[in-house]
């Protein structure tokens, strides 16, 4: 049996051996499937939220309260029209009397030198621009006298006319280097004070975006500036409100943070309303100059005489009022989330809301939202449109 055996052992293994090779591909790929059946069949949870209904609240005075935000009357950005290192920064003294760098929140002035590349090379460049001046206007008063006597030895027909024409017209190109080479030597001053950058006009430092030693390209923003000789507010409103508003309208810039009251007039007016809210934007500049009102900073914006009846409002909680990504130069856009069923699963519905008078926790909505509509409460800054939510107590 041992002999009928051994002959049989060798074909056994290569049979298990081809087995096993067969077994092992079919087995990755079963698992490989899974592991795709599994990434395909991935399902973003729903986010968990409250909701109430929208309701209506009587209407307990008859001005119109707006929420705005504070802006400066221009913002200014400030950069270099010359490359090089940056050598220097105004340095200011903190309340302790130490020296510092100009940084954000600093006050400057009209004319000041906030910061300098390398002047070296460019001062050399003054100098040579210079020579070359020079230059010129000594070989423009050589040909100037060659001229002279050409035209005296012409008159005694000493010199053919053609040696004048030749006289004359080296003059002629004298004075013509002259005016070229004085051009050069203004740009080369232009650019030698460009390597100083100075504020435009008194204003407010909102960033510094420079260091010392800092390689400066032409057209790098150096400086944020804003000009704060007056102050605005904007703030969006309603088609109904819109109609009724006028340049020159006064109004009322309520600030809690400061427990401030200042009298405010409409200076902008924007003709046209926004494609997504259908709001317009409102500025309104204060006129108080000694306001202690910081950029940014939310205040209250009252219209007196705006209310047209004393009608109920929508008023929401302001955990359910989120701010919205917005254009530079508009006011802040605000929207709230609705649960709608789809398919029979609640989905979350993003919607641009304009803010009116706050009432304790709650603000008055100007249009948006609708009584009934089923309203996110609390979860609304992890939401986004279309997103599916999970409805809790």
């Amino acid at each position: 049996m041992t002999t009928r055996t051994q002959p049989n052992a060798p074909q056994s293994s290569r049979n298990g051996e081809v087995a096993r090779h067969t077994y092992l591909p079919l087995a990755a790929a079963a698992v490989l499937g899974v592991a795709c059946h599994k990434a395909e069949s991935y399902v973003r949870p729903p986010v968990p939220v409250r909701a109430s209904n929208v309701r209506q609240s009587p209407q307990t005075d008859q001005e119109l309260r707006f929420s705005g935000t504070v802006a400066p009357e221009a913002e200014i950005e400030l950069s270099f029209k010359v490359g090089g290192y940056a050598t220097s920064l105004l340095t200011l003294r903190d309340g302790q009397g130490r020296t510092r760098f100009v940084q954000a929140g600093d006050q400057v002035r009209r004319g000041t030198v906030l910061a300098t590349v390398r002047q070296e090379d460019y001062r050399q460049s003054a100098a040579e621009a210079r020579g070359a001046v020079d230059a010129a206007r000594a070989a423009a008063l050589k040909a100037r006298l060659d001229y002279d006597r050409a035209v005296s030895l012409l008159a005694s027909k000493v010199i053919p006319p053609a040696d004048y024409d030749a006289a004359k017209a080296r003059a002629d190109g004298a004075i013509a280097a002259v005016d070229t080479a004085e051009a050069r030597l203004a740009s080369a001053r232009i650019a030698l004070a460009d390597t100083s950058l100075r504020t435009p006009v008194d204003a407010l430092v909102l960033a510094r975006s420079v260091e010392i030693g800092n390689l400066i390209s032409p057209n790098t923003v150096a400086f944020r500036l804003a000009d704060v000789s007056r102050i605005k507010v904007r703030f969006a409103v309603a088609d109904e409100v819109a109609s009724r508003l006028q340049i020159g309208s006064p109004v009322t810039v309520t600030a809690d943070a400061v427990e401030a009251k200042l009298p405010a007039v409409i200076s902008k007016l924007h003709p046209q309303s926004s494609s997504d809210a259908r709001t317009f934007d409102v500025e309104a500049t204060v006129l108080s100059k000694d306001a202690s009102l910081l950029l940014g900073m939310v205040v209250s914006v009252a219209l007196p005489g705006a209310a047209a009846s004393r009608a109920p409002v929508i008023t929401a909680p302001l955990s359910a009022v989120v701010a919205a990504q917005r254009p530079e130069g508009h006011a802040q856009a605000l929207v709230a989330f609705v649960v709608e069923q789809e398919r029979g699963l609640p989905i979350a519905r993003e919607r641009r809301v304009v803010a009116g008078q706050l009432v304790g926790n709650e603000v008055a909505i100007e249009s948006g939202l609708f009584p009934g509509e089923l309203l996110v409460v609390q979860g609304a800054t992890l939401l986004n449109d279309g997103q599916r939510v999970q409805l809790v107590p």
